[in-house]
C-alpha cells in the first residue's frame, strides 16, 4: 500500500485507518458546557439535551494535537519528519520552544489573517507534520474524532460539585469576594472513542501511534483544570482497523462489508502490536 504526498491526500484517498477503545477517566473530568447550560453551578459541564455528558471530539482532538506538537520538539522525532510549527507554543511564562518546522507556513496565515485560495504549492509542501495530520488554514487535516458518548453502565447519572477560589497569581493568595462552584463528570466514567485517519504517510501513522501509546499510559489529559488535577484518563480495549483504497475492489470490498455487518473485514488481529510496529518504523532502533 502506497503513501500518498501529505498535501495531496484530499485528491487521492489511499487508506483509511480507525482506531476504537474505551477512555476511562482516572480523576474527575470538566468540559464546560458554557452559557447555555441549565446547571446550577457557575461552571456546568457540557451534556446533551437528555441531560447525558459526552466529551466533544474537539476537546480532544486539541489536547492530542498540543501534546505531539511538543513531542515533537525531541530531536530524535524532528530527525525522523515528525517536526511542528508549534502553534500552540506555550506563552511567554512558559518553558521556551523553538519550532522544528520554522518553514510551516500556518502560523503565519493565521496570525496575518490571510485568504486560504491564495495558498501555492510551496505552502502546502512546506506544512509540518502536525499541520498536516491535525489541520491548517489552508488544508483540512487527516484525522477525525467523534463526540466521546459515555458508556452508560459506567455513569449513574450524578455529577459532582466542587468548589474553587480566585487566587491573585503574584501574591499566590486567595482574592477576597472570589468564590465559585463547578460541575465535574466522576472519576471511572468511560466514554466511546473513535478516531479516523485518512491516507496517513508512515510519518503521520507513526505520530498517531504515538499518540495512542500517550492515552493508554495515562499520559494526556483533557478538559479544564487540568492543573487542579483533572481530566486524567486512560485508553484501553482498542481496536484498529486498516484499510486500502488502493483499487475500486478494494474499495468496493470495504463498502459491501460496512453494508453486510457495519464493519470492515480488515480489523487487524493485534492492535497493541500494530501501534508498535508504527513507532518503530518512525523510530527504528539503532
Amino acid at each position: 500500500m502506497s503513501d500518498t504526498p501529505r498535501h495531496e491526500w484530499t485528491l487521492q484517498m489511499s487508506r483509511r485507518i480507525r482506531i476504537t477503545g474505551r477512555l476511562r477517566m482516572t480523576s474527575a473530568l470538566h468540559v464546560g458546557g458554557g452559557v447555555g447550560t441549565t446547571s446550577i453551578t457557575d461552571a456546568g459541564v457540557v451534556r446533551h439535551a437528555d441531560g447525558r455528558p459526552y466529551i466533544p471530539g474537539s476537546s480532544l482532538k486539541g489536547a492530542l494535537r498540543s501534546h505531539l506538537e511538543r513531542l515533537c520538539q525531541v530531536e530524535a522525532l524532528a530527525k525522523a519528519g515528525a517536526n511542528s510549527c508549534l502553534l500552540y507554543a506555550p506563552g511567554k511564562k512558559g518553558p521556551s520552544w523553538t519550532p522544528t518546522a520554522p518553514a510551516c507556513p500556518t502560523p503565519g496565515w493565521i496570525e496575518n489573517k490571510k485568504d486560504a485560495t491564495a495558498a501555492k504549492e510551496e505552502d502546502f509542501s512546506s506544512l509540518c507534520a502536525t499541520c498536516t495530520l491535525f489541520g491548517s488554514p489552508i488544508l483540512a487535516g487527516k484525522i477525525r474524532i467523534g463526540d466521546l458518548e459515555v458508556v452508560e453502565e459506567t455513569y449513574n447519572g450524578d455529577v459532582e460539585i466542587r468548589d474553587g477560589v480566585g487566587i491573585n497569581r503574584d501574591t499566590g493568595r486567595a482574592v477576597d469576594g472570589v468564590k465559585f462552584d463547578y460541575e465535574v463528570i466522576p472519576s471511572g466514567t468511560a466514554f466511546a472513542f473513535t478516531l479516523d485517519v485518512d491516507s496517513p504517510d508512515a510519518v503521520e501513522r507513526g505520530l498517531v501511534a504515538v499518540a495512542i501509546r500517550e492515552l493508554q499510559e495515562g499520559r494526556i489529559s483533557i478538559g479544564g483544570k487540568t492543573t487542579r488535577g483533572l481530566g486524567h484518563c486512560e485508553l484501553s480495549n482498542i481496536a484498529v482497523q486498516d484499510d486500502d483504497f488502493s483499487s475500486i475492489e478494494k474499495m468496493a470490498n470495504y463498502f459491501n462489508s460496512r453494508a453486510d455487518n457495519g464493519t470492515s473485514d480488515r480489523k487487524v488481529d493485534d492492535p497493541n502490536d500494530t501501534i508498535n510496529q508504527w513507532i518503530v518504523a518512525l523510530l527504528p532502533s539503532s
